[in-house]
């Protein structure tokens, strides 16, 4: 009798779990199907590139195959402007969103504590579950350490 009540409480046990297991079955898979679904993003910035400077836009002896090749497969802003032509206050915008007399970067030369503290895209990518990485140019002060919203960072101090 005992041993009928164990293998009782083992089927109810087994038959629990198992609907337990198919109860989760929707939500796993819709939890993978939203990571599926989320593009991949390269930004790539280039000081002094100007339109042209690359064969896809027509460069007559420049190759660029493998940037042309990103151009062709993702997206292309044909149609930007900067908001201000120097190097540190325009790539703060890029980062930020914001126009320089916003996000109070508007200068090259100094020590920029703010690019520290500032909302960047990047910070909002790794909140939503991005890997990021920033390889490069930081140029914003003189200061080289990694910046919030970077899982990687590799740069160096100053202009380059």
């Amino acid at each position: 009798m005992k041993r009928e009540i164990e293998i009782g409480k083992f089927c109810t046990l087994f038959v629990l779990c198992g609907l337990f297991q198919l109860s989760l079955t929707p939500v796993l898979g819709r939890q993978i199907s939203v990571a599926q679904a989320r593009p991949n993003i390269v930004f790539i910035l280039a000081d002094d590139l100007r339109t042209g400077a690359l064969s896809c836009e027509g460069h007559p002896f420049v190759k660029t195959p493998n940037i042309d090749r990103i151009g062709r497969e993702g997206k292309r802003f044909r149609n930007a402007f900067v908001t201000i032509p120097v190097c540190t206050p325009s790539r703060a915008s890029y980062l930020t969103g914001q126009y320089p007399h916003t996000n109070g970067i508007i200068v090259n030369t100094r020590y920029h504590e703010l690019s520290h503290r500032l909302i960047t895209f990047p910070r909002l990518l790794q909140q939503s579950g991005y890997d990021s990485a920033y390889v490069g140019k930081w140029h914003m002060g003189q200061d080289d350490t990694p910046r919030p919203g970077f899982n990687r960072w590799i740069s160096f101090k100053g202009q380059g």
